[in-house]
């Protein structure tokens, strides 16, 4: 059934109690039933069957009701295969679905939309999409994310959420030059601490993020100088040299750098896609990292929620409380911000 060598299935088994704590804390699960959904991974990068089966193993070792099921790898853009599907829709209502992926879950049936599909449904979730940007060896450095004090970054989380809920401007900047201006008033804020106990509620593990949009389609200005990671079409980059980002009235007008290409390459791949071409290129987000067992190391799902920097998303906002809908959403994250709300410093 699996395309994994015998040791790195004994390497799930071994770190499957890590993933009964997940299970445990962030889902809090009873007798509902479990859906898990992977891929068969790529050379040299198995993270996602890997957690996958880590998953697995701690489900079946307490007898909760889980089924396991893979698919060859999917872009977003891609239609996930017929078992998946039907496995999904044919779910019962307030289940548990947990997805880790090498890359993206591809659609299903009429389903546009995972986040909303479960919201419907009533499922609640842990997602873990792009895992292929990273190398199986790198299994360490993601368990150290993953096996973080929840009840330290929950209090870090939770306060600065409360800070950005009641925040108009928020200005941020950086040494390397980041001078940038958000309108965020009314706007209010998603801490991601791991906690998902609601029905038709989920998020990323591994975990550690706050995040908000900001007020419409122009309330970001200024310049982002971009020195930790970028996500583009062909996956997260590690950057060696920073990216300059010029923002006007919310949208992205001018790069300079290297690898700037890669961003226009995939903005303008989005744009050749998307019905409204022109919401591509928008600010959809401002993210503050909060893990402090997360290191930068060119995977986005890990990247963002690095404790010291933070992160701009380029396109959707939609489900999270913004007004920008569209098929992009890039994360580019930068090191050492300073935080200003209304004027005042945010202590990190």
């Amino acid at each position: 059934m699996f395309s994994l060598e015998k040791d790195l299935i004994e390497k799930a088994k071994k770190i499957s109690p890590k993933f009964y704590k997940i299970i445990k804390s962030s889902l809090k699960v009873k007798n509902e039933q479990i859906l898990i959904i992977s891929d068969y991974g790529e050379k040299n990068r198995h993270l996602a069957p890997i957690f996958a089966l880590g998953y697995y193993f701690a489900a079946k070792n307490k007898e909760f009701n889980v089924e396991l099921l893979l698919q060859e790898n999917k872009k977003g853009f891609m239609h996930s295969e017929k078992h998946i599907s039907k496995a999904l829709i044919d779910l019962p209502k307030n289940s548990i679905v947990i997805l880790s992926l090498s890359r993206k879950l591809g659609r299903f049936g009429d389903q546009k939309s995972f986040r909303n599909f479960c919201k419907e449904s009533g499922h609640r979730f842990i997602s873990a999409t792009g895992l292929g940007d990273a190398k199986t060896s790198h299994l360490d450095i993601f368990m150290e994310a993953i096996d973080t004090n929840y009840n330290r970054m929950k209090k870090k989380g939770l306060t600065i959420k409360k800070k950005l809920d009641k925040a108009k401007i928020i200005e941020v900047r950086t040494d390397a030059g980041t001078n940038l201006t958000f309108n965020v008033e009314d706007k209010i804020a998603i801490a991601n601490i791991g906690e998902h106990y609601e029905n038709g509620t989920g998020g990323n593990i591994p975990a550690g993020e706050v995040y908000i949009p900001p007020k419409g389609y122009y309330g970001v200005n200024g310049v982002a100088v971009i020195d930790g990671s970028i996500k583009t079409s062909g996956g997260a980059i590690l950057l060696k040299e920073p990216i300059i980002i010029y923002i006007e009235e919310g949208k992205v007008v001018r790069m300079e750098g290297k690898d700037a290409k890669f961003l226009e390459e995939t903005f303008q791949k989005f744009e050749d896609r998307a019905r409204y071409p022109y919401r591509v290129r928008y600010v959809g987000e401002l993210g503050i990292g909060i893990n402090p067992g997360a290191v930068l190391m060119g995977s986005t799902i890990i990247d963002e929620k690095v404790l010291g920097t933070a992160h701009i998303a380029i396109g959707s906002n939609s489900w999270f409380g913004g007004d920008i809908k569209t098929i992009f959403h890039g994360d580019l994250v930068f090191k050492s911000p300073r935080i200003y709300l209304d004027g005042e410093k945010l202590e990190i």
